[in-house]
C-alpha cells in the first residue's frame, strides 16, 4: 500500500474525528452528576470509529501521529467504563442486591466522578493534539447533540403469557451450581484483602491480568445469557423470587468485571505509554487507577460473589432431588484426612445436608471429623475379616492354641503374611517391614500371636487390610454425582496414598 503523507492525510480524518473532537471539547460544559449514557454512549461510539481509521492509517506506527492513536483508546476504554458505571448505577435499584458492609450505591457514585475526571483530561489531551496537529476547528456546540436521558414514566402492562419451563427445576439447580463453581474460579479476586496499595502493582499481570479478567468477565456473562434465555419471564421465575434476585448478583458481577478487565487493560497496554517521552500527559496515575481497581472493580465483585453464595445454597436445597448411592471406602487407610477433607467439601460446596451411613452409624459428610469416626468402625471390620483369614489358615488352623519358640513363630508368621500379600488380602506400605521387633509374649498362642501382629501393624501403617466395605451416602442427587466421581476416582489417592489429578468436573475442589 502506498504511503500518505501528513497533510493528505490530515484532510481525510478531518471529517471523520469532526464528532469526537467537538463532544471532547464540550465536555469541559458538564459536571459529574450531568454525565449521562447517551452522551458516552456516543463518545464511546465516536473514539471506537476513529481507533479504527487510525488502525487503518498505521497511526499507531508513526511518531508523529501514534499520540493521537493512543489518546483516542484511552477515550474509548474510560467512556465505556464510565457508560457500564451509569448503567449499575440506574439498574442497581432492580437489582435487590444484599446490603453489604460497604455502601455500593454511594460508591459507585464516587467511582463515577473519578472515572470523569479521568475522561475529561482524556479530552483535553485530544483537544490539545487537535490545536497542535490542526486537524480540524470546525467544531459541532454540543446543543446540536441530543444527549438527554429519557425520563421513564412507568413500565407497560405486563400481559404476555409466560413461558412453561420444561425442565425449571433442572435449569434453576444448574444455575445455582455454575453460580457456585464460579465462585471457587474467582478466587483471584481475594486479591484485594492480601495487599496493600503500594503493593498493587506488583499483582499485575502474574495475579491479576486483562486476560485472566476476561476469561471470568465471560463467565459470568455465559451465566446471565442462560438466565435469560431458560428462565427470563417463565413461570418459575415469577413463582421463585430467589431465581430473579440472584440473576441480578450474576449482573452486577459481570458489570464491574467487564470495568474492571477495561481498567487492566488500560493500566498493561497504554499506561507505559505515559512513562515515556511523549507529548502527552496521563490522564490518570497509575497508583490512582490501580486503587480504583483494587478497591472497587475487584473487591464489589467478590463481595456479591461470596454474599451470593449463600441464595445458591438455599436455591440448590429447594430443587434438590433426593437420591442414595452406594461406593467403597477409599483404598488407602480408609477415611483418612484428603479423602474425608475432599468429600467434605464436595458437600459443603452445594451446601446441601448429606449423611454418610456404614453399618448402623450415620455421619455428617460436611465434617472430616465425623468421618474421621468411621475409620474405628471400618478398622474393626478389617480386622474381623483378617482375623478369619488368619484362624482358617493351614498353618495356624492346625496349631492355633500351640506355643513355640520365637523363632519359629516369626517364621509361621511371615510365611502367612506373605500368602495373604498375595492373595491380595493385606498391603503392604513399609518397603523394610519385618518382624525383628515384634516378639511373642508370655504363654501367647500362635493365633494370639498373628492377631496382635495383624492389629499392631495396623495401627502403626505399615499395612492395610484390603477390604471390599462399602459405604452409603444419602442426599441431594447433584452432590451426589459428585460424590461418586469423586470415589471412582480413589478419592484422589492411588492405593499407596499418593495424589491423583482429579477429573474437571471436580476442578473446584483444587482451590
Amino acid at each position: 500500500m502506498q504511503t500518505i503523507e501528513n497533510q493528505a492525510f490530515k484532510t481525510s480524518i478531518a471529517e471523520d474525528l469532526q464528532d469526537l473532537l467537538s463532544i471532547s471539547t464540550g465536555l469541559s460544559e458538564y459536571r459529574a452528576e450531568e454525565v449521562n449514557r447517551p452522551l458516552l454512549g456516543r463518545l464511546y461510539l465516536e473514539s471506537s470509529r476513529c481507533e479504527e481509521l487510525l488502525d487503518a492509517y498505521g497511526a499507531q506506527h508513526n511518531d508523529q501521529w501514534s499520540p493521537l492513536r493512543k489518546i483516542t483508546a484511552v477515550i474509548k476504554a474510560f467512556s465505556k467504563v464510565g457508560y457500564s458505571l451509569l448503567h449499575i448505577k440506574n439498574a442497581a435499584p432492580s437489582y435487590n442486591l444484599v446490603q453489604l458492609d460497604e455502601n455500593f450505591a454511594d460508591a459507585t457514585d464516587r467511582m463515577i466522578a473519578s472515572i470523569f475526571s479521568i475522561l475529561m483530561k482524556s479530552c483535553k489531551e485530544i483537544c490539545r493534539l487537535n490545536e497542535s496537529l490542526d486537524i480540524n476547528h470546525d467544531l459541532k456546540p454540543m446543543s446540536s447533540y441530543r444527549f438527554g436521558e429519557n425520563e421513564v414514566l412507568g413500565r407497560l402492562h405486563s400481559d404476555r403469557i409466560r413461558k412453561a419451563s420444561e425442565y425449571p427445576g433442572k435449569t434453576a439447580v444448574y444455575l445455582a451450581t455454575s453460580f457456585l463453581n464460579l465462585a471457587e474460579e474467582s478466587i483471584m479476586l481475594k486479591i484485594y484483602k492480601k495487599l496493600n496499595e503500594e503493593e498493587y502493582s506488583a499483582a499485575i499481570p502474574e495475579e491479576v491480568s486483562e486476560e485472566k479478567l476476561r476469561l471470568l468477565e465471560n463467565k459470568f456473562h455465559n451465566l446471565q445469557s442462560l438466565y435469560d434465555t431458560y428462565l427470563s419471564g417463565s413461570d418459575v421465575a415469577q413463582k421463585d423470587p430467589s431465581l430473579p434476585v440472584l440473576r441480578g448478583h450474576i449482573s452486577v458481577v459481570y458489570h464491574l468485571l467487564e470495568c474492571a478487565t477495561n481498567m487492566t487493560h488500560y493500566y498493561e497496554r497504554h499506561s507505559l505509554y505515559f512513562h515515556e517521552k511523549t507529548v502527552l500527559t496521563a490522564p490518570v496515575q497509575d497508583k490512582e487507577l490501580l486503587t480504583h481497581l483494587m478497591q472497587y472493580f475487584i473487591s464489589f465483585p467478590e463481595r456479591y460473589i461470596l454474599a451470593s453464595q449463600k441464595l445458591c445454597k438455599e436455591i440448590l436445597k429447594h430443587y434438590a432431588e433426593m437420591g442414595e448411592i452406594k461406593v467403597p471406602i477409599p483404598n488407602y487407610r480408609g477415611f483418612h484426612v484428603r479423602p474425608s477433607t475432599l468429600i467434605a467439601k464436595i458437600v459443603v460446596h452445594y451446601g446441601s445436608d448429606v449423611t454418610m451411613m456404614l453399618g448402623n452409624n450415620e455421619y455428617n459428610a460436611s465434617m472430616p471429623l465425623e468421618l474421621f469416626r468411621a475409620n474405628e468402625e471400618i478398622n474393626q471390620v478389617k480386622r474381623k475379616s483378617v482375623s478369619q483369614c488368619l484362624v482358617t489358615h493351614k498353618l495356624i488352623a492346625q496349631d492355633i492354641s500351640a506355643q513355640y519358640d520365637v523363632p519359629l513363630m516369626k517364621k509361621i508368621l511371615r510365611i502367612v503374611f506373605l500368602d495373604l500379600l498375595e492373595k491380595q488380602k493385606i498391603m503392604i506400605y513399609d518397603n523394610n517391614f519385618s518382624f525383628e521387633d515384634l516378639t511373642p509374649l508370655e504363654n501367647e498362642t500362635l493365633g494370639e500371636f498373628s492377631k496382635r501382629g495383624i492389629a499392631l501393624y495396623l495401627a502403626m501403617g505399615k499395612i492395610d487390610i484390603v477390604s471390599d466395605t462399602t459405604v452409603s451416602f444419602k442426599g441431594d442427587k447433584r452432590v451426589l454425582q459428585d460424590l461418586e466421581t469423586l470415589a471412582n476416582h480413589g478419592y484422589g489417592e492411588d492405593k499407596f496414598g499418593n495424589n491423583i489429578v482429579l477429573p474437571p468436573t471436580l476442578s473446584y475442589l483444587r482451590r
